[in-house]
């Protein structure tokens, strides 16, 4: 079996226990979709409050669930990644990933593979109940274009939970680190309101890390926003986040794993 195939079987192995472990829990795709869906509800009545010039209660309302859909992914992302780790090591069963012929490493990125799809799913569910619950005019002739989109923002997003993860590795308590990173991306990344807003001596922030360009570029596809950049711009911001942090980001990873085990605290939490 060569190097490719065996990775592929380990990463598959990874999703269907992953998928196996959620739908034991019966009610939790329900709840899942139906967080999303009191979401918009919310934002929608909170979109008819707002009237600023030429962005009123219906341009608010396009922008804002795009930014809820993004904000599904982040979260499951950044957080639900090291919390999945978290429980590996509270558990006991993460020496079984070290010493498992897949690898710790490629077991931890194997990890975002089923949080990812389900996330996809639930932001598709949010954006498609806005549609049809609360007329949300979506752009069709743009819309199939978010998907590979979504796909390669992904890709950009990954990097940040796994150095959260490698920083787990070391420190164990870095859940809290997600969270932090989750609530400040949101606030900096245009996900609620445009980064026009924010003071100028924090403008910086939206430009270097990858969540701006991607909810900007999807918004456009999926709502028809105005972009500050051009498409092409914000694709190559993309492309570069992802080139050049994942390989840092995986060998952060496997640095971190081999240090807890020189120390011999690869499995404390």
């Amino acid at each position: 079996m060569t190097a490719l195939a065996a990775s592929l079987t380990g990463a598959n192995a990874v999703f269907r226990r992953d998928l196996a472990i959620f739908l034991s829990y019966r009610t939790r795709l329900l709840m899942q979709f139906t967080t999303g869906f009191v979401s918009v509800a919310l934002f929608y009545y909170i979109s008819r409050l707002v009237s600023v010039g030429d962005f009123g209660a219906d341009e608010y309302f396009a922008f804002v669930v795009v930014g809820i859909a993004i904000t599904e992914v982040m979260v499951v992302t950044l957080a639900a990644l090291p919390t999945k780790v978290n429980q590996e090591l509270f558990a006991g069963t993460f020496e079984r990933v070290v010493l498992s012929p897949f690898g710790a490493v490629g077991s931890i990125v194997a990890m975002t593979m089923f949080p990812l799809l389900l996330a996809y799913l639930t932001a598709l569910a949010s954006v498609a109940f806005a549609a049809i619950v609360f007329g949300l005019p979506l752009q069709w002739a743009t819309v199939p274009l978010a998907l590979p989109v979504a796909a390669l923002a992904s890709i950009s997003f990954v990097p940040f939970a796994l150095f959260v993860c490698a920083a787990m590795m070391i420190v164990k308590q870095a859940t809290s680190l997600a969270g932090l990173i989750t609530t400040g991306l949101s606030f900096v990344g245009g996900f609620l309101f445009p980064i026009a807003l924010l003071p100028a001596w924090l403008h910086w922030a939206s430009e270097v890390q990858p969540f701006t360009p991607a909810v900007e570029l999807l918004r456009n596809l999926l709502v028809g926003t105005p972009m500050t950049q051009s498409a092409g711009s914000a694709v190559a911001k993309l492309l570069g986040f992802a080139v050049v942090l994942f390989p840092v980001a995986i060998v952060a990873l496997r640095a971190s794993i081999r240090r807890a085990q020189a120390k011999g605290t690869v499995t404390e939490y």
